[in-house]
């Protein structure tokens, strides 16, 4: 796949308010988007506006400095689309599915202008397709599943029979982490490496999770420290309770053609379930598909050429509209 479109010169700023994510990454120079993440200052929720405010005066200085032709926002937090608001710069939104799944973030002051005068909106799957469609009949929207770019690892060797990933962010509106505690406790023979941040769990679930001997909870990871992580591990764990999500820890699998252990939902049966294993969101089916599984190295090229063409087409109609 091309690293950007270039029958259309966009120059534009893709803004993230958060430290890290893949599809920004990857997305972003596919539509000739210089890639701005900022980090929270702050853990905790009750400061939060003195960080949206600190990404606020980040981002306009950055608009006015470099003069994008266009911003594409991450939203939520809907926030980050405020600067280009403020400044009268054309604005796409990249929505994430808790933008139209959480009743909060159509709540919050200024949600419904910066949603309704947005050049454009990107979701993610054809089941949010729908779903926005009816919420915002008058908005331009786009399909924009996550691109996907190969995987490897310099420093990986072989699969570790027993080590799983656990590809979470513990959001939660759609992580069952009781149920990933439980089936945890249940495997012993496992050991699961998981990056998410222990501190956004609730003090009890974050002790549940911590005494835990077969868990290591590394925290975030630099990508290099990740993709070893990623490309060395006999699967890759992703739950979801969530019926319209497209899991970005799927589309990690799939780049690095690593085994996947899934929740079955209509939509993920209809992604991976050519390859994956598709599971119910209970502790019996998550253990008993893991411990059928052998160390394997997957041939995934012909489903990433695939799924790659249809996220190029994609992109060549957003560029043709904004440019």
């Amino acid at each position: 796949m091309p690293d950007k479109i270039s029958q259309t010169k966009l120059h534009g700023l893709f803004v993230v308010w958060k430290q890290y994510q893949r599809r920004p990454e990857v997305l972003a120079s596919l539509l000739d988007c210089e890639l701005k993440f900022i980090p929270h200052l702050f853990r905790s929720k009750y400061l939060r506006p003195l960080d949206y405010l600190f990404k606020l005066v980040v981002n306009i200085k950055d608009i006015l400095t470099k003069k994008p032709k266009f911003i594409v926002a991450q939203c939520p937090p809907t926030f980050s689309a405020l600067p280009a608001l403020i400044t009268k710069t054309p604005y796409v939104i990249d929505a994430h599915n808790p933008l139209f799944q959480v009743n909060m973030w159509q709540k919050l002051p200024f949600s419904q202008t910066i949603l309704r005068n947005s050049l454009a909106i990107i979701v993610h799957n054809v089941e949010m397709f729908q779903l926005v469609r009816s919420m915002y009949p008058d908005v331009r929207l786009f399909t924009i599943s996550d691109p996907i770019k190969m995987i490897t690892s310099d420093r990986f060797q072989e699969r570790l029979a027993k080590q799983i990933l656990v590809i979470a962010s513990f959001d939660p509106w759609d992580e069952p982490v009781e149920l990933l505690i439980d089936t945890m406790k249940q495997l012993r023979e496992y050991n699961f490496v998981i990056t998410a941040d222990v501190n956004k769990l609730d003090s009890e679930t974050a002790c549940s999770l911590q005494k835990l001997d077969n868990v290591n909870l590394t925290g975030f990871l630099a990508t290099e420290e990740y993709h070893q992580v990623l490309c060395s591990s006999l699967a890759a764990l992703v739950l979801t309770t969530s019926d319209a999500t497209q899991p970005s820890g799927a589309c990690e699998a799939l780049s690095s053609n690593t085994q996947l252990v899934i929740s079955q939902t209509s939509l993920t049966q209809k992604l991976f379930g050519e390859w994956a294993v598709l599971v119910d969101n209970s502790s019996e089916s998550i253990s008993q598909a893991i411990r059928s599984l052998s160390v394997q190295e997957l041939d995934l090229a012909a489903y990433r050429e695939q799924w790659n063409m249809s996220v190029k087409e994609e992109i060549l109609r957003l560029s043709e509209f904004i440019g």
